[in-house]
């Protein structure tokens, strides 16, 4: 049976962290972005025995080391476990600790956000979860979509708004972002003994992985998906633009 989650007096103190001693199942999501994390950490977060950082401060994306937000995070800990946190890795320590009374607890990341992203892959006691997006040339239409019109928080479906691809102009944002998902797959392939899921999955509603669900002892999905943003729906000239895709990511596994 499944031990009850402390109680929380709003983002303060927790108040029974420390008297639970079953084992805490500890896992982290990790993302390239773009691929529906956020979501899918909404959807672990509405579970009374699930714990993510925003049940303990105010984190909308549940990325604990988001670099933005990262000294509030460790402040914000230290509050929370009494302690100076002054690390990546006490901030991490510090978070799973101070959920010690929920059965699971994680948290979403990427692999540019660790120093040492190898040693982090190896941490003892965390399940990793990977979540990648397979259209790569979508995946880039909409992280430039979301820095042109500032909507890097959505719900799914068709954007509001359309950008028009410009090689003149365009090319070193699309080359710089089209590079950094390039590797960050790489990187999400090398973790090893990963969940590994889709962006495309996840948005079928009969989405299924008995990996995952077997990891949380309980079916995971989204409540109501919504089908795949596709690319053509982020830009007014998809093919042209698909096609300056398809060339630079020939030309990148090439120097591989």
């Amino acid at each position: 049976m499944l031990s009850a989650p402390p109680e929380f007096c709003g983002r303060g103190k927790i108040k029974t962290a420390r008297d639970m001693t079953y084992s805490q199942k500890r896992f982290c999501v990790l993302t390239t972005g773009r691929a529906g994390s956020t979501a899918r950490m909404k959807a672990l977060g509405k579970f009374e025995d699930i714990a993510v950082p925003s049940k303990n401060v105010a984190c909308p994306d549940e990325e604990l080391l988001s670099p933005g937000r990262l000294q509030e995070y460790l402040r914000d800990y230290s509050r929370l476990c009494s302690e100076e946190v002054r690390t990546e890795e006490q901030l991490i320590d510090s978070f799973f600790r101070c959920n010690a009374a929920f059965r699971f607890c994680g948290f979403k990341s990427m692999p540019e956000r660790h120093k040492d992203y190898g040693a982090f892959v190896h941490m003892p006691g965390i399940q990793f979860i990977t979540l990648s997006r397979l259209d790569v040339a979508s995946t880039v239409a909409s992280f430039i979509a979301a820095m042109k019109f500032k909507t890097w928080r959505r719900d799914g479906g068709a954007p509001a708004q359309k950008w028009t691809f410009r090689a003149g102009d365009d090319a070193g944002l699309v080359r710089g972002n089209l590079a950094y998902v390039y590797k960050s797959l790489l990187q999400l392939d090398a973790v090893p003994n990963a969940i590994r899921i889709t962006y495309e999955d996840i948005c079928e509603p009969d989405f299924q992985c008995a990996a995952l669900d077997n990891f949380f002892e309980r079916r995971i999905r989204i409540e109501n998906p919504k089908q795949p943003t596709r690319g053509q729906e982020y830009l007014t000239n998809w093919e042209e633009f698909r096609s300056y895709i398809d060339r630079t990511y020939a030309e990148l596994k090439a120097r591989t």
